[in-house]
């Protein structure tokens, strides 16, 4: 029995340490909230209250919120498309759904994912996480719970089911 319980501790703690030392962060501007991944420092924060800006070494995640400026959420996500296809990234993932949407690709040594969501009263909150290449193995198993944890703030009814509820 000892040696089932060394083992399972032994396995179970790499799952614990990722999830140790994750910080919230919450936008009562545009009503969002996400966990800010360990490592990551607070390097700027916007005047106008949409959104922050961390670093990790070369890694950077910027947070923000804001209306919606080129049309219905779906053009919104095709501009935004065309413009990192135009700055020379190469997405090679790119899914979305009615009120979310991913985009993930590289561009020379660099890697970028941007998530956005809808979110209530014609605005989204997006981020982008981008980092060299190098960095992959650390920055890398932090997507899926950053993709998880950006949702509407609590009382954003429209915004409801348009996006995963963080777990």
């Amino acid at each position: 029995m000892q040696r089932l319980l060394f083992a399972l501790s032994f396995l179970l703690t790499p799952i614990f340490a990722l999830a140790a030392g994750w910080e919230p962060y919450v936008n009562g501007r545009f009503g969002y909230a996400a966990e800010i991944p360990p490592g990551f420092t607070l390097s700027n924060e916007a005047d106008n209250g949409d959104g922050r800006t961390y670093a990790n070494g070369g890694a950077t995640l910027a947070i923000w919120g804001h209306y919606l400026t080129t049309g219905p959420f779906g053009e919104e996500v095709a501009d935004r498309r065309a413009t990192y296809e135009q700055e020379g990234w190469d997405l090679s993932y790119d899914r979305q759904k009615a009120g979310w949407a991913s985009l993930s690709g590289t561009r020379g040594d660099r890697i970028l994912y941007h998530r956005v969501i809808r979110l209530c009263d014609d605005a989204v909150a997006s981020f982008v996480l981008e980092y060299p290449l190098s960095m992959k193995a650390e920055i890398s198993p932090f997507v899926g719970k950053l993709v998880k944890s950006l949702h509407p703030a609590e009382g954003c009814t429209a915004a409801q089911g348009a996006a995963p509820a963080a777990q």
